[in-house]
């Protein structure tokens, strides 16, 4: 689904979601993006956008950048609420934008569904593999999932894990370990929370739907003076 119409300056994501998540479409539902631009100094709010609804597959978001010779590297936070209950990983996503228009995909993670970047080593065989385990930060040794995967489908893919094990604003982390010397392997995302805190309950969550209350909710803004 587009939001919008595509415009010269603008940034256009492709927000990609798994086939088989289906959002419900009873109760009380809400989709929030907050778009914030992020220099050396400080970080800037650029869009907050909601909508009472959910969204499925692939929909497009759009936002305005109106600069023609500095790139910009903006950060990007999408959350889906059923009943007040989020629907999706808490993640940012961050895009560098060097030039209008602009478009980039970026793959949402629904609660039990991560998706999962791996960094192949320069030589690797299609008969080798790589291991890939989701842990607890504090201790490696507790994991929640581990899996293996050849050449083909190691780069990207997403890792189902059961929800019902995850702790509730507990940080989480991926290991690579490519599989003839052993060695370790850049795995994305980083440290991420599985399963973040429900708008009923006190956390960093809750104070960011707190903050983007507060701002007018409008998809185009006077962004120009906003980064500046």
């Amino acid at each position: 689904m587009s939001l919008l119409n595509t415009q010269p300056s603008s940034v256009t994501l492709n927000f990609s979601l798994p086939p088989e998540f289906q959002p419900p479409f009873d109760g009380n539902n809400e989709t929030v993006v907050s778009v914030k631009a992020i220099n050396s100094k400080s970080v800037v709010a650029v869009d907050e956008w909601r909508r009472p609804r959910l969204f499925e597959a692939g929909w497009k978001f759009q936002f305005l950048h109106p600069y023609d010779d500095i790139g910009v590297r903006y950060q990007i936070n999408v959350q889906m609420f059923h009943n007040q209950q989020p629907l999706l990983v808490e993640q940012d996503y961050f895009v560098i934008v060097n030039q209008a228009p602009h478009r980039q995909t970026i793959h949402l993670s629904p609660i039990g569904l991560l998706y999962v970047e791996v960094q192949q080593p320069d030589t690797f065989a299609a008969e080798e593999a790589v291991t890939v385990s989701l842990h607890e930060v504090a201790d490696p040794s507790v994991e929640l999932i581990r899996v293996m995967h050849d050449e083909q489908t190691a780069s990207s893919f997403y890792l189902k894990y059961d929800p019902q094990k995850i702790t509730p604003g507990k940080r989480y982390a991926l290991t690579g370990i490519e599989s003839r010397y052993h060695q370790q392997i850049t795995v994305s995302p980083g440290h991420v929370e599985l399963a973040p805190v429900s708008l009923g309950q006190p956390g960093r969550l809750t104070q960011k739907l707190s903050q983007w209350a507060q701002a007018p909710l409008r998809l185009f803004t006077d962004a120009t003076a906003k980064i500046r």
